[in-house]
């Protein structure tokens, strides 16, 4: 069975869903990619959650190492895109 081809728009779409989802507060407001969730007031609970669900969601698994550096949503979603590339 082949994975359907996911786009960079798709895994921004996903993580936008989940920071409205988790963070309170975020609902509505404007995500962009030069944006962090501290923006929109997430704890590290919230970030964790946020980046465990759109993993969930886009069938990806990537250790926490490649995450640690993560400074915004950009570099979110570029590592996603790089393990959904690699899947």
């Amino acid at each position: 069975m082949t994975r359907p081809v996911v786009t960079r728009e798709d895994i921004f779409a996903v993580v936008k869903k989940n920071i409205a989802t988790v963070i309170e507060g975020a609902e509505g407001l404007e995500v962009t990619e030069t944006a962090s969730m501290k923006d929109f007031g997430a704890d590290s609970l919230e970030m964790v959650e946020v980046v465990s669900r759109s993993m969930k969601e886009l069938r990806i698994k990537i250790p926490r190492t490649e995450l640690s550096t993560v400074s915004n949503l950009k570099e979110l979603v570029d590592i996603f895109e790089h393990f959904a590339a690699a899947a």
